[in-house]
Formats: C-alpha cells, structure tokens, sequence
C-alpha cells in the first residue's frame, strides 16, 4: 500500500465532522488489501462520498482499486468518485482488457456497463451507448431509463414507448424518470389512443395516471380527478375514494 497516500487519506479523515462517517472511512481505510472485507471498503468510500466528502472518497478509491485493480466493486467506486466522465470510460475500457466481464456476477457485470453507457451518453456519444444498452437487454432501471432517454433523445420515440410499455407489462410500474419520458415521447407522437389502450390497466399506478389521464384531456374525454362523473364500470370504491385525495397531488409528467 503507497504510505504516503494512506497517510494523506488519514489526516483527511481528521477532519471529518460527522463521526458515522468518520468511522465507515476509517474501517474502509483499516481493511484495504483484505479482499474478504472489500464490502466494508466500498461502504467507506461510497459514505464519503454521499456525506460530501467526494476528494476523500476519490482518494480512498484510488487507493483500494491500486490494491486490487480486477475487484468490480472497487472500479465502481472509482467510477463513481471521478470528476471527468472520460476518465470513467478508459477506466472501464482498460478494466475489460485485463478482466472478461462475462466472467463476472451478473449484477456487477451489468452495473459497469450501465457505468459505462451513461459515461457515453454525458460525453455525447449516444450511439455507443445504445448498442451498449440494446446488447445487454439489462432488467436495471437505470439502463432502462438511459435507453429510453437516448430513444426519445435521438428521434425515436416509438421505441422508448416501446421499450417502458414491456417494462411496465412485467413490474406493473415505472420509476419517475421512465414516465417522464414516456409522457414526453407519447406527447411527441400525438398517438393519444395508444396512450388510453397500453396504459388502461395500470392507471392506479401513481407515474402512470398523470399520462393515462393527459392522454384523456388530449381526446376530449373527462378525467375523474378533475370532477367529471366516472366512467361506467369505473366508479371508486370507497377505499379509492380516500385515496384519490393522495393520487391528485401527483401533477402532470407533461
């Protein structure tokens, strides 16, 4: 271990002011080259970072990911603390060199190139980073969000609605940042049908009732939350109807 690195990141940890961070840096510190307690570094480092402190976490990354240059966990960290998005793409690049990914678990697999997709979109290399996403069909829904984002970003909105139509036909929801572009991209079309038939039967679902509700405004049809009468066969218990004032606080994606 460079002691001289060690012995910078320890007068840094000196000066941390929240001692529950203090002390997940310290433990990180304590166990760097013991690879059956790597998890107790990542936390240290990933702590640091969330608590604000992201030279020290780039510092302590650097300095476990020199210990053991093929822990996954560890390139993570790393590309999670770098400043410079090209930095995280060489990083990645020269990890694959030395390691097979395929060889990896399939969850840390996933997560580099996820890593390394979204380094692509931010440096504008949009391209790469869809045939990265497209390749890995990856269940994450951050590779589902960067590849919606990218489909609808680069014209092609029909597959973004696509691509969450089949996410939300397996979870039965969408995170925030997938409704967001849904809306956007069934905005973009005008295709207003096809909104009401894909998202009839998840309309409860708080991201996907805004969407289900504007496409209804959209084709001249009434929207319950705005005080039309309900539809046949649509009227609210009166479980739903203690609910409705919590799903009414939801605005629209639009």
């Amino acid at each position: 271990m460079n002691q001289e690195q060690q012995a910078e990141i320890e007068r840094m940890v000196e000066d941390i002011a929240d001692e529950r961070v203090k002390t997940h840096v310290s433990k990180a510190l304590k166990y760097i080259g013991d690879a059956p307690r790597h998890l107790i570094v990542t936390n240290g480092i990933s702590k640091a970072r969330e608590g604000g402190y992201g030279e020290l976490a780039l510092k302590l990354a650097q300095l476990a990911y020199q210990q053991s240059t093929e822990d996954p966990y560890f390139l993570l960290e790393l590309c999670n603390s770098l400043g410079q998005l090209e930095e995280v793409v060489n990083e990645i690049k020269k990890f694959g060199e030395r390691v097979d990914l395929d060889s990896l678990p399939q969850d840390q697999r996933e997560k580099i190139l996820v890593t390394l997709a979204s380094a692509y979109r931010d440096i504008g290399k949009m391209s790469e980073s869809i045939q990265i996403l497209e390749e890995l069909k990856s269940e994450l829904a951050r590779a589902t969000e960067l590849l919606a984002e990218q489909y609808y970003e680069t014209g092609e909105p029909q597959k973004a609605i696509d691509l969450l139509y089949e996410r939300i036909k397996y979870l039965g929801r969408l995170s925030k940042e997938m409704a967001f572009w849904l809306a956007k991209s069934f905005d973009t079309l005008g295709n207003y049908s096809e909104a009401l038939d894909m998202l009839a039967q998840f309309q409860e679902d708080p991201t996907v009732k805004p969407i289900y509700d504007e496409a209804r405004r959209q084709l001249g049809l009434p929207v319950e939350s705005e005080g039309a009468p309900p539809l046949p066969g649509e009227h609210p218990q009166p479980e739903q109807q203690r609910e409705r004032s919590a799903e009414d606080d939801y605005s629209t994606l639009l």
